[in-house]
C-alpha cells in the first residue's frame, strides 16, 4: 500500500523541500474509470520554492504510462505522462484576486495538510485528452471492418415494424 503523504504547502515551499517517489494507479481512484487497465506506475518530484517575486510555489512533475480506454473501438491505449505543473500557492482569501487578473499562472489554494496523492492525481486527470482515442483507422475494430456496418442497422427496425 502506498505510504500518503501530507504536506504544509507554505512551509514545503519557503523551505525548498522535495519529495519524490511513486504512485500505483490503483491508489488513484479518481482516474479508474478512465483506465483500461489499472497498472502501472507514475513516479512523482514535488519540489517547493519561491519565483523571484518571493511567492511561494510548488513544482509536480509527473513521469509514467497509462493505459486509456480508446473512445472508438473502447481497447487499451497507451498513453505515456509526461508533464510538469508550476502551482502558486495562494491564500483562501486571495483566490479571487488571482482569478481576476487573468493570470496565466496556476494557483491552488495553500493548505496546511495538502495531500499530496490527490494533488498528483488532479494534475493527471487535468491533463488527459478530453475524448482518447487511437489515430484514425488504427482502431482494430474499424481496421478489420467490424466498425462499419454495410447495412443501414435501422433498416432492420424498420423492418420488424411491418411485421
Amino acid at each position: 500500500m502506498f505510504a500518503r503523504h501530507f504536506i504544509d504547502s507554505l512551509d514545503f515551499a519557503c523551505k525548498g523541500s522535495e519529495i519524490q517517489g511513486e504512485v500505483p494507479l490503483t491508489e488513484m481512484h479518481r482516474l479508474q474509470d478512465k483506465l483500461a487497465v489499472p497498472e502501472g506506475k507514475i513516479s512523482y518530484v514535488v519540489r517547493g520554492f519561491q519565483d523571484r517575486n518571493g511567492k511561494p510555489m510548488l513544482e509536480v512533475a509527473l513521469t509514467g504510462l497509462c493505459q486509456l480506454r480508446c473512445q472508438r473501438c473502447l481497447d487499451g491505449l497507451a498513453y505515456p505522462i509526461q508533464l510538469v505543473s508550476r502551482l502558486l500557492l495562494v491564500h483562501e482569501s486571495e483566490l479571487d484576486e488571482f482569478s481576476d487578473e487573468g493570470d496565466e499562472q496556476d494557483s491552488i489554494p495553500a493548505d496546511n495538510r495538502l495531500d499530496v496523492l490527490a494533488l498528483l492525481e488532479e494534475e493527471i486527470l487535468l491533463s488527459l485528452p478530453f475524448a482518447p482515442a487511437h489515430p484514425s483507422g488504427a482502431c482494430q475494430l474499424v481496421a478489420e471492418g467490424l466498425g462499419r456496418s454495410e447495412k443501414n442497422p435501422f433498416a432492420v427496425l424498420a423492418g420488424l415494424k411491418n411485421k
